[in-house]
């Protein structure tokens, strides 16, 4: 009801007032532009609004671009992306690797299916290692070669009226930059897929989906952050196949008009992850005609992935975000209401700790789980005014929040149970073949469990949820 509208001014407010009224100008309008191939042109303008990142403020590219089309034409855009998706997903031409914009997948799922394949080479039998190379496309909305994608839609069997349109519907766009109650000229724009838009993240997936054909490494693609993983069994051999397959996704990009990390100071990164104490050499890597840069964490999808993998790191820089704004917090409780406060809190400070929490939990590490919730003890002290060493349980009854150990155990089976009922991707649900078979919730004894040597392979997803029995913070 409340979401930005286009530079028409039309709101979705207005379409409801509207009702039926508009219901069938607009059915006569997207049956005849399916039939004729053409997407109206006041609906291919859109007005662009620079939001401030982060740095310095008089420097372009600390701002991101927040592009909003016509609210009629976005209606019109879903009709086709349901149809287009549609087809993609029945037929299976979909990347299995490709994880964003999908359906029924997230980047923590990705990061679980990421994070167990690595747990589990470094606990085998002897331990392995795992090079992880993170690439990123550059400005990649904008780079869409719109022949090349076209292209890319045919071999993929669309064809007719529907090939018509998305033709027409790339073709001839335009936009404004609006600050402030100001606007520039319109302008045309010549290439890529239009952000804001319905359709454009589709169209950027099918445009990307053979990125990882013929690879050898392990491929993970979340829209556009690519990562490559190699098991290392001999480091020489390792290093020959990341290196093979940097040289194809450099010929792919040639190819296809795309640039990988084109930035001197935003390089391909690699991880070495490892458990050893004297660990192998190495043989570098090189990527656009550059030595990829080797460091000891990288943040990807959200989450800082250390070389141990114990997430320490990641925990760290999460706490120190909640702690200044608790501080935030303290002092806004003369001048707003509890509930705004408690609303603060869960939306800008728990936030910081719920993400990817299923993935760097320790739930039998009291130590760890102790430590993250002090986090909304502080928070609760805050928010009532109480003193240090009042009860937590009376706080948290006071202000109805639930533990947060207790709120990651409820997440973790949340996200298992979609697993096992085939309601997420299958990739995940191939981690435990088994459970295909043995799925019996009421009784826990038939989940199968997984079993490691390393004491750190316990944290990973599925040996946890594997072993409810073993949880110390049941949900009562």
């Amino acid at each position: 009801m409340h979401k930005s509208h286009g530079f028409n001014n039309i709101s979705i407010r207005m379409l409801k007032i509207c009702d039926y009224a508009v219901v069938k100008p607009l059915i006569i309008i997207f049956n005849n532009s399916l039939n004729q191939g053409i997407f109206p042109k006041p609906w291919k303008q859109a007005n662009v609004t620079p939001i401030h990142k982060k740095g310095d403020k008089t420097d372009v590219s600390n701002y991101r671009p927040i592009s909003v089309l016509p609210i009629c034409g976005k209606i019109f855009e879903r009709i086709i992306y349901n149809s287009l998706y549609n087809y993609f997903e029945k037929n299976k031409f979909f990347n299995a690797n490709q994880s964003g914009f999908r359906i029924g997948d997230s980047c923590i799922n990705q990061l679980i299916s990421i994070t167990h394949n690595i747990y589990k080479a470094l606990d085998a039998n002897p331990s392995l290692e795992v090079r992880g190379v993170f690439l990123d496309i550059s400005k990649a909305f904008d780079k869409v070669w719109h022949e090349g994608l076209i292209f890319k839609l045919k071999a993929n069997g669309v064809e007719g009226k529907l090939l018509n349109l998305i033709k027409n519907f790339l073709s001839e766009r335009y936009q404004r930059v609006v600050l402030n109650g100001q606007h520039s000229e319109w302008e045309k724009i010549n290439a890529g897929v239009p952000q804001g838009s319905i359709l454009g993240p589709l169209l950027f997936l099918i445009y990307i989906n053979d990125l990882s054909k013929n690879l050898e490494s392990d491929v993970k693609l979340f829209a556009d952050d690519t990562s490559i993983f190699s098991v290392v069994n001999d480091p020489v051999l390792s290093a020959n196949i990341l290196n093979n397959d940097l040289m194809k996704i450099q010929e792919w990009a040639h190819q296809w008009k795309m640039s990988f990390n084109p930035d001197a100071l935003k390089q391909a990164q690699e991880v070495i992850f490892s458990r050893k104490n004297i660990k192998p050499n190495h043989p570098v890597l090189h990527f656009n005609q550059t030595e990829v840069n080797r460091t000891v964490s990288q943040k990807h999808l959200g989450i800082i992935l250390d070389e141990k993998l114990n997430f320490n790191q990641h925990l760290k820089a999460a706490m120190d975000k909640t702690t200044k704004g608790i501080s935030i917090l303290r002092k806004l409780r003369y001048y707003i209401p509890r509930s705004s406060l408690i609303t603060l809190y869960k939306s800008f400070i728990r936030s910081h700790l719920d993400f990817a929490d299923v993935i760097y939990d320790q739930p039998n590490n009291k130590t760890f789980c102790d430590k993250i919730e002090s986090i909304q003890y502080n928070a609760a002290l805050a928010i009532t005014g109480a003193i240090r060493g009042t009860s937590k349980d009376k706080l948290y009854k006071e202000l109805g929040f639930e533990s947060l150990s207790s709120r990651r155990w409820f997440k973790r089976l949340t996200l298992f149970h979609k697993i096992i009922n085939n309601n997420g991707p299958s990739y995940l649900l191939n981690i435990i073949p088994k459970l295909k078979i043995f799925i019996n919730l009421r009784n826990q004894n038939r989940i199968p469990q997984m079993f490691c040597r390393a004491i750190f392979f316990k944290i990973a997803f599925f040996l946890i949820v594997s072993k409810p029995k073993d949880h110390p913070h049941q949900i009562s």
